[in-house]
């Protein structure tokens, strides 16, 4: 049997927060691991249970330090504050393997972490902009890999992914973009719609391609570039208390 060469963490990503030494993110050696394949494209996506042995400190984290805020220039429907990247040198420390086998054919594996964030949706469907009722990618590059790891009770949802029927497209590139941006607008315009919704499930823009329930403690990874968006399934219910809301934390980072 060949033996795997062992991926390489960058020397940019060892970034420990010294100001936050007491907080556990060690990893559980008991979690579950399985790579599940999605829609006609096949991408694939990685699917953890148990992540963290103690997934209670990322709760007493975003409830302490700095609070969460709003940021105008992003389109989540919700509030976020910035994570500790000592959380995500973990994760990928542990799954560093899995990341190369899975999603990259290179021989190592570099990884640079663009964004560690906890986040809590609050958003009521009635606020919601038009853009937020549809399927989303967080990037078109193909080596950036997104994370979504729940910290809530499973009633708020977990995440699907779709297809945009008039183009068949399920991930999206520089080329898709020139003509997906325009049509989905069109399309979104010609609705008549004059409030929206959380999309969940199929409708007549998308097809639901796949669904992973929210499970306390459970987080999975994907391209950035695959449309998806979050199964809100009880709006009403969304608050800005981490206990009691959609906490999930969120990483992204690139795979070089």
């Amino acid at each position: 049997m060949q033996q795997l060469a062992q991926p390489e963490l960058a020397s940019s990503y060892l970034n420990h927060d010294s100001n936050n030494p007491t907080y556990d993110f060690s990893i559980n050696p008991d979690l579950t691991l399985e790579v599940i394949y999605v829609g006609h494209e096949q991408e694939p996506v990685i699917v953890v249970d148990n992540l963290l042995k103690l997934p209670d400190s990322l709760i007493q984290y975003a409830e302490s330090g700095h609070a969460f805020q709003k940021d105008v220039k992003d389109f989540y429907p919700g509030i976020r504050k910035p994570l500790s990247p000592t959380y995500a040198e973990n994760v990928y420390s542990h799954l560093m393997e899995t990341m190369w086998m899975v999603f990259s054919s290179r021989l190592t594996v570099n990884i640079k972490l663009l964004s560690s964030v906890l986040s809590l949706a609050t958003s009521s469907a009635k606020d919601l902009r038009p853009i937020q009722s549809v399927p989303h990618f967080d990037s078109f590059v193909t080596n950036n890999i997104a994370s979504v790891h729940y910290l809530c009770d499973s009633k708020f949802g977990g995440t699907s992914f779709y297809r945009h029927r008039t183009t068949g497209f399920e991930t999206m590139n520089a080329q898709r973009l020139q003509q997906y941006a325009p049509l989905l607008k069109s399309e979104v315009m010609q609705s008549h719609k004059t409030s929206f919704d959380y999309i969940n499930g199929d409708n007549e823009l998308f097809a639901r391609t796949a669904s992973i329930d929210a499970k306390f403690n459970r987080a999975i990874f994907y391209r950035s570039n695959i449309l998806h968006s979050a199964n809100i399934q009880n709006a009403a219910e969304l608050n800005n208390d981490p206990r009691t809301g959609r906490l999930t934390a969120n990483t992204l980072i690139m795979i070089e």
